[in-house]
């Protein structure tokens, strides 16, 4: 289980499709805890581990970058989306009719990504940051830093 908000149990598919969790003892726990919101629907998904952006990646992400939105006076969804383009591209779309063309980012949305992806949008970050004379204090450095202090 993760120490986030919202847990992540860890476990193996069985080659009959059952679905064995790691730790069992923790999903009960965390669902005695649900316990009280009787009748609450919750959410599951399953995906292959490692494959989607942790949400420490999102936390150091946002982390990193609010220094430079607010030094350049950005809102950071609008710089997230300038990144996403810069390091994703696009994708071009066009009309048969009219012939207008359309451009969509090809990787709309930060929490999409994979884990690898998340990682390269944070390299590409640092390297953008500093072709624009603002150093970014990378997440990994950031936690290093407040570890020694």
């Amino acid at each position: 289980m993760a120490g986030s908000d919202t847990p992540t149990f860890v476990g193996t598919v069985q080659p009959s499709g059952v679905w064995k969790f790691d730790d069992p003892d923790q999903v009960r726990d965390w669902l005695k805890h649900l316990a009280g919101d009787v009748g609450e629907r919750v959410e599951v998904s399953i995906a292959k581990l490692g494959q989607d952006r942790s949400s420490r990646q999102n936390r150091g992400f946002h982390a990193m970058v609010s220094p430079w939105a607010k030094e350049r006076g950005w809102q950071i969804e609008g710089l997230k989306q300038f990144l996403l383009k810069k390091v994703f591209g696009v994708l071009e779309f066009v009309d048969p009719g009219s012939g207008e063309v359309t451009e969509v980012l090809a990787e709309p949305h930060t929490s999409k990504l994979t884990k690898a992806q998340f990682s390269d949008l944070i390299e590409r970050t640092l390297e953008i940051a500093a072709e624009d004379d603002f150093h970014l204090m990378a997440p990994d450095e950031y936690r290093l830093t407040r570890v020694a202090s």
